[in-house]
């Protein structure tokens, strides 16, 4: 017969129990820190994904290979590697165009001339073939290289192209004297003395044109003729 006690059956049946419900807690409980450690990496990368956005708009990039631009109220469109032959120009560089980019419109936005424009978009896409438009003054379009930042290289090239003469470089005397004595009459802007003298000798040149205006007023000439013939 079996002498077992019924109380002692009860605990154990209750132990059984306790310890079924602590491995249900326990299970619970590592289900939800699992679950919360997925929702903090997924929240993670949806922040790194908004940061990532965030600095692709703030650079302009748009999030597109194709970038807009807009020019006084006239549209273009090309695409970002096009501008990137150039990176040290405005366009071609992300963070200088950033400046005009439009995160509304999606677009970057210049106050500048139109017409102009069209050989400045023709210069990237052609790899560097710059031409001014036959009617568009000389003066303008030289602002507008300047604007958009090509590069002494490319200034000087456009002007070689337009017939300016080209200035030749002289070399200072190698004499440290003769070298002062060169900077202070040929170079104004080198020193204060430099100016002077430059100022002094656009008097000088100033006050004989003047003598020579006066000197065929025909009062002037009237006196000078009664001098020669007494």
């Amino acid at each position: 017969m079996d002498s077992s006690d019924p109380h002692e059956v009860e605990r154990e049946a209750t132990w059984k129990e306790s310890d079924g419900e602590k491995d249900k807690r326990l299970k619970n409980r590592l289900n939800r820190e699992e679950k919360g450690v997925k929702e903090i990496k997924g929240n993670q990368k949806e922040k790194r994904k908004e940061n990532r956005t965030g600095s692709l708009w703030r650079s302009g990039w748009a999030l597109s290979e194709r970038l807009a631009i807009n020019v006084s109220g006239m549209r273009y469109e090309t695409q970002v590697r096009t501008l990137a032959q150039f990176p040290d120009s405005l366009l071609g560089d992300p963070g200088r165009r950033s400046r005009y980019f439009d995160p509304l419109r999606n677009e970057l936005f210049l106050d500048r001339n139109r017409a102009c424009f069209d050989a400045i978009l023709y210069f990237y896409q052609s790899g560097g073939r710059l031409r001014r438009p036959t009617n568009i003054p000389l003066d303008i379009f030289m602002d507008e290289l300047m604007f958009y930042e090509l590069g002494e290289d490319i200034i000087n090239r456009f002007k070689e192209d337009e017939g300016f003469p080209k200035e030749e470089e002289r070399p200072l005397p190698s004499n440290e004297v003769q070298k002062r004595l060169w900077m202070l009459f040929e170079h104004p802007e080198s020193s204060s003395g430099a100016r002077i003298i430059a100022i002094i000798s656009v008097m000088v040149v100033v006050v004989s044109i003047l003598i020579f205006c006066l000197e065929t007023l025909p009062d002037f000439r009237n006196e000078k003729e009664m001098r020669e013939t007494h």
